[in-house]
C-alpha cells in the first residue's frame, strides 16, 4: 500500500503531577492523559477509526505556566477492533502556539505494518477555571489536538 494522508482530531483530560525544579527558571512535571482520538486515513479509500488513547510523559513548565518542551509515549487502541497503534509525541511552543509531532512505528492488526507522523496543534487549559499550572501541585487539565500527517503501510 502506498503512502496515505492521515488526519487526527482528539480531546480529553490529563493530570499533571507534582513539579520539581529543573533549573532556576524551569520545572519538570510528569503527565498522564486519557484522550479519545479520531483518525481518518486515505488508504486509498477513507478509513475512519476511533481510539481510546493514553499518553504518559514529561513536560517542562516555566514560571508563567508555559510549556516550552515535552515528550511522551502514546498508545491508541481502536474502540471497535482493539487494534493498537504505538508511538511517541514531542511537544514544543512556537510563536505562542503549542505544537506536537506524533511518530508511530508499531502496532497490531490494521496498524501492524504502519509507520508515520502527524503534526498537531494543541489547545490546553486547566479543567477548573481557577486551576493553577504554576502551583507545583497536581492539577487536572484538558486538551484538544488536531493535525495532519503521512503514514506508510509496508506490504
Amino acid at each position: 500500500m502506498a503512502d496515505s494522508k492521515v488526519h487526527m482530531i482528539a480531546g480529553g483530560t490529563a493530570w499533571w503531577g507534582r513539579q520539581l525544579p529543573k533549573d532556576a527558571k524551569t520545572n519538570t512535571v510528569c503527565y498522564e492523559a486519557d484522550i479519545i482520538t479520531k483518525l481518518t486515513v486515505w488508504t486509498p479509500d477513507e478509513r475512519v477509526s476511533y481510539h481510546r488513547s493514553t499518553y504518559i510523559g514529561m513536560d517542562e513548565v516555566e514560571a508563567d505556566g508555559r510549556v516550552p518542551t515535552g515528550f511522551g509515549s502514546v498508545r491508541l487502541e481502536d474502540i471497535r477492533t482493539g487494534d493498537l497503534l504505538l508511538g511517541r509525541v514531542d511537544w514544543w511552543e512556537e510563536a505562542g502556539q503549542d505544537l506536537g509531532t506524533f511518530s508511530f512505528d508499531s502496532g497490531t492488526g490494521f496498524w501492524e505494518k504502519a509507520a508515520g507522523r502527524i503534526d498537531v496543534e494543541l489547545q490546553f487549559c486547566t479543567l477548573e477555571p481557577d486551576g493553577d499550572l504554576t502551583s507545583g501541585d497536581r492539577v487536572a487539565v484538558m486538551g484538544f489536538l488536531e493535525g495532519t500527517g503521512q503514514f506508510s503501510f509496508a506490504e
